[in-house]
């Protein structure tokens, strides 16, 4: 009997198999049939929307639509394609990720979680950050992972890293945070966050609105704005004011004289925190006693819209700026902008007729400060410039990394954990340009995890069971450089340092420079000059070293 024979299908019911089916049996048939392939759409629909708005299948990184394209925002220890670009540096973190968690396992030691909160995309001219400056970042705190879970002063904890991204525009921080706040418990509690590149609105919602309600500290790698304040926010850069207080012990060397009767001042005029604040900081230490006037007869201010950020600009900018300068003969100019900015700058100035300079004039000097010296600002292009031009650049920065690697015998300004560091670097990043170093990024995002690894392993010397975030904020404000590193000194490769609490002691009825800062204590602030470096005279500027007051050899 054949098998499409009706009598021979058993799933039918048996009276069903001997009969002609009648309207009612076909229409109940359709009815069954419909319902399944509709229940089946339905559930592969629902997934389908289910898993569209993510980029992984453990659902921990969201896609979200911006004006670039999308992006996939959340946290996780596993490697993710952000960029081609990271694969190496993100694959050795998830290496180091799978070797604590298996070290913890097997011994028991504490393993805590700390997350590398910044941008992992860069598609826009605006974006927060560079590719470039990313993948330093990521290296530069891979060192200090694999430096603490391998050496012989932590070999008591573990940690491993969190990959946290809010965004090439850093908007996405709410997503973010509030995944960090969900794993302050667990196997591999978060006790901290690291990272924090931009002096801006959103950096500072994250930490306010974010992580300060939940008592998660916060350590910010290279953020130096004066208005970038909270409690549980340290910060690993000097401030402005530390970074413009070093220029003015420069320019007050007999060797480095202003004639306040040749100043002017160039400022992006963008409202975001870092330049907003940099320009406040200059006026107040330079604008009265050296001239900076922005007046209607005699005027010395100019501002210009920067590359940076949502409302930049671009290179036209510069012209009036550069014009109304290169008219009032300045020779001493303090710039209040980005680095990504002065490249722009100096092209202004080789363009104008108004800057050209006689052989035997002054140079013209130009203040500013960085983290570090950043390759584009120092190119064969800029150094032409400048040399044509007799222009000097003196920049205050955070880190000096070719001077630092050339390690001078008897040059006690160099930090004595960096030529570790930069050894380390070279072993796991080698192939990078030779300048990768000089931004600085990697050294400071190096010091901001070596910080917290220092906090993590005081709490666990000082016989804490399961180390918190509570405990990790409690060391981080507990540190004292004096005397001799006594108490919780990061042995950091910018130099030695621990973090101060302007609060105590303050007067609260006053408002002053200690508003609630928690900045380094100690922290060397070296000026760097191009095209020729010269060495200044003057004693290494140390942050919050007062008169008769020994900082530990950075």
């Amino acid at each position: 009997m054949s098998r499409t024979d009706r009598r021979n299908w058993v799933w039918l019911p048996s009276r069903l198999r001997f009969r002609v089916l009648g309207l009612i049996d076909v229409v109940a048939l359709w009815v069954v049939v419909s319902v399944l392939l509709g229940a089946g759409a339905w559930w592969g629909l629902d997934a389908y929307r289910d898993n569209r708005d993510y980029c992984t299948e453990n659902q921990e990184l969201r896609r979200v639509v911006t004006d670039a394209g999308e992006e996939c925002i959340g946290v996780t220890a596993a490697a993710y394609a952000f960029d081609p670009g990271l694969a190496d540096v993100m694959g050795r973190i998830e290496d180091e990720n799978k070797a604590a968690r298996e070290a913890a396992r097997k011994s028991g030691k504490p393993l805590v979680s700390v997350a590398v909160v910044m941008p992992y995309t860069s598609t826009t001219p605006g974006a927060a950050m560079s590719k470039d400056l990313i993948r330093h970042s990521l290296q530069g705190a891979y060192v200090a992972q694999y430096s603490h879970n391998n050496g012989a002063a932590t070999d008591d904890t573990a940690v491993q890293l969190l990959f946290a991204n809010v965004g090439e525009d850093l908007a996405h921080w709410k997503t973010v945070t509030d995944e960090l706040a969900s794993r302050r418990t667990g196997d591999a509690p978060l006790v901290a966050a690291i990272g924090f590149p931009n002096s801006d609105n959103h950096t500072l919602d994250s930490v306010q609105q974010g992580l300060a309600p939940q008592e998660i500290p916060a350590v910010s790698a290279v953020l130096s704005s004066r208005d970038m304040e909270d409690p549980y926010l340290f910060k690993v850069s000097p401030s402005t004011d530390h970074l413009v207080d070093s220029l003015k012990q420069y320019v007050t060397d007999s060797d480095n004289k202003v004639d306040r009767e040749n100043t002017f001042m160039i400022a992006d005029e963008q409202d975001d925190n870092y330049v907003a604040n940099l320009r406040t900081v200059f006026r107040e230490e330079f604008g009265e006693e050296y001239g900076i006037d922005d007046g209607p007869v005699q005027r010395r201010i100019e501002t210009y819209r920067g590359m940076k950020g949502l409302d930049r600009g671009d290179a036209r900018v510069f012209r009036r700026a550069v014009d109304t300068m290169c008219a009032a003969r300045a020779e001493t100019v303090f710039l209040a902008g980005r680095d990504a900015d002065l490249p722009d700058f100096l092209d202004t100035i080789d363009q104008r007729p108004s800057c050209y300079r006689d052989p035997d004039d002054e140079p013209l000097r130009i203040l500013r400060v960085s983290t570090g010296r950043d390759p584009v600002t120092e190119t064969p292009e800029t150094r032409r410039i400048a040399e044509q031009h007799n222009i000097e650049i003196v920049t205050a920065a955070a880190v000096d990394a070719p001077r630092w690697l050339a390690g001078r015998d008897g040059d006690d300004q160099v930090p004595r954990a960096f030529g570790r560091f930069a050894g380390s670097y070279d072993r796991y990043f080698g192939k990078e340009k030779a300048d990768a170093l000089s931004d600085g990024y990697a050294v400071m995002y190096h010091d901001a995890l070596t910080a917290v690894g220092t906090a993590v392993a005081a709490a666990q010397d000082n016989g804490v069971g399961s180390v918190d975030h509570q405990d990790v904020y409690d060391e981080l404000r507990r540190g004292s450089p004096l005397p001799r590193c006594a108490a919780g000194c990061v042995q950091g490769a910018s130099g030695v340092f621990t973090f101060v609490d302007e609060n105590i002691g303050a007067d609260k009825r006053v408002r002053h420079e200690a508003a609630a800062g928690l900045w380094p204590v100690c922290k060397p602030v070296p000026v760097v000059t191009f095209p020729k470096e010269r060495l200044s005279r003057s004693p290494l500027y140390r942050t919050y070293q007062e008169p008769g007051q020994t900082c530990p050899r950075p």
